[in-house]
């Protein structure tokens, strides 16, 4: 009896190392399903505010589009265009003609900027940059000038520099394209 109290059993160690590992490949298995979900909603998120955004027919009627339609299907709780160069017809809430000089003012030499970095939080915000705790900026070339799309969010962790920017650049994209059609 003495001598049993000195076997290890290698069986019942490795059973327990394999559960371990199944249960370790389980909770990767799942975070990468549930990413690819998470992936999937916001892909068709912007397939959703393209479409909306392709509907546009005038500057008034994107205005109207990205303030109340798209910025609502895409969560933001700010969403403004800035735009160099460009005769805009009155009455828009959403839309800011800017002078040559502006986005690159804001941007400092970036194509694209997400995170808390509110440094130009009145500038783009206006009343709202007391609330706005994360933005997201993306430079547009459009023609005439440059443009600047902002998002802006009450919550500091919807946007930060280590998100990928694909899905939002192609909105971005859509834009820049939608408006260019409007130069002249």
């Amino acid at each position: 009896m003495a001598e049993q109290a000195n076997i290890i059993d290698f069986e019942a160690a490795s059973r327990v190392r394999m559960l371990e590992r199944v249960r370790s490949l389980t909770m990767t298995r799942d975070a990468l399903i549930e990413n690819a979900k998470q992936n999937h909603a916001s892909t068709a998120l912007i397939h959703g505010a393209v479409l909306k955004l392709l509907d546009a027919k005038n500057w008034h009627d994107l205005d109207t589009r990205l303030q109340y339609n798209i910025r609502t299907t895409l969560g933001a709780d700010f969403l403004g265009l800035y735009v160099e160069g460009a005769k805009l017809p009155k009455g828009l809430e959403r839309i800011f003609a800017k002078p040559e000089g502006f986005v690159t003012h804001v941007m400092q030499g970036h194509f694209e900027r997400l995170g808390p970095g509110l440094l130009n939080g009145p500038l783009l915000f206006g009343e709202q940059a007391n609330q706005i705790r994360s933005e997201a900026l993306l430079r547009l070339d459009w023609g005439p000038g440059e443009a600047l799309l902002v998002f802006g969010s009450k919550d500091r962790r919807a946007f930060s520099a280590e998100q990928g920017t694909d899905l939002i650049a192609f909105f971005a994209k859509a834009v820049e394209r939608l408006i260019s059609r409007w130069a002249g």
